[in-house]
Parts: C-alpha cells; structure tokens; sequence
C-alpha cells in the first residue's frame, strides 16, 4: 500500500503482532500433534475447506489489489485521490477485502477441523465487523453518491 507516512507506530505494530504470535503457535501446535486418520485429505470437511479457504484467498487478493490501483497520491488542491471502488464484490459491500479474509480463516477452520482455527475465525470476525462497519460509515459521510444499498462486510445482510 501507498501510505502518506511512512513509519507505523509501536501500538499497531504490537497490537497486529501479539494476535498473530498467538494465532500461529496456536494452529501450529494443533497441525503439529493433530492425529488426522490416513484418508483426511479425502474427508469432505478438509476438501470443502481447501476450496472455501481459495475462494476467500481469491477474493481478499482482488479486493487488495482494485483497492490498489484505486489509490492516488494526494493532488496539488488537497484532494486525497479517494474514490468509491466498484467492480466485483465491491457492489455488495464495502470490504471485501475483510469479508475475503473471513471467508479464508472459514475455510483453514473447515479443513483443519480444529478449535485453534475457529478461535482465529472468531478473533478474525471480531476485529473485521467493527472496522467494516468503521470503513462504511467513512465512505457514506464522505461520499454523498455512496451506493446506499451496499452493506459493510457480509453481501445483503452486514
């Protein structure tokens, strides 16, 4: 991403790593002593959520990127470049780079079957739904043509 300044301050870095740190020796731990019988790979639950799990990677990709290319530096009248992205699941809602994301942690807790994956769906959806919701009210005050039938996160409900 194209950021006006370039340093990230010690809280969000902290506040974005300690989750993570968790979240990974978590899932690691769970994959690492999982006992899954022989034929797992074959098992609807693991298949289902290897395809749910590229679905969602497939659309947090595309939502970054159109998010992307959308972005432009700020202009000489102090216009920020900020634009009302369209296209895609960006019709439906205003993050479908989160709701991507989701769909991915759905998936990887699908396919591994495990509590540490859920755990990480639900801390995911926590810190998703609010900043959604954040990013949507953003637009629609700062754009007066905001599509008012779009919803935040989640297509035709959120």
């Amino acid at each position: 991403m194209r950021y006006r300044n370039k340093h990230v301050a010690l809280g969000i870095t902290i506040g974005g790593g300690l989750p993570n740190i968790l979240y990974h020796f978590l899932n690691a731990d769970f994959i690492g002593n999982a006992a899954f019988h022989d034929n797992f790979l074959y098992d609807p639950r693991f298949i289902v959520g290897v395809l749910v799990y590229a679905v969602g990677y497939i659309i947090n990709r595309w939502a970054d990127f159109k998010l992307r290319s959308l972005r432009k530096p700020k202009s000489e009248d102090g216009e920020s470049g900020y634009v009302i992205p369209h296209g895609g699941l960006f019709e439906y809602i205003t993050c479908p780079n989160y709701f991507g994301e989701l769909v991915e942690w759905l998936g990887w807790t699908l396919a591994t079957w495990s509590l540490a994956g859920l755990v990480w769906t639900l801390f995911s959806a926590a810190t998703f739904v609010p900043r959604s919701r954040h990013n949507h009210e953003w637009y629609r005050q700062r754009f007066e043509n905001y599509p008012s039938r779009r919803k935040a996160l989640i297509p035709c409900i959120f």
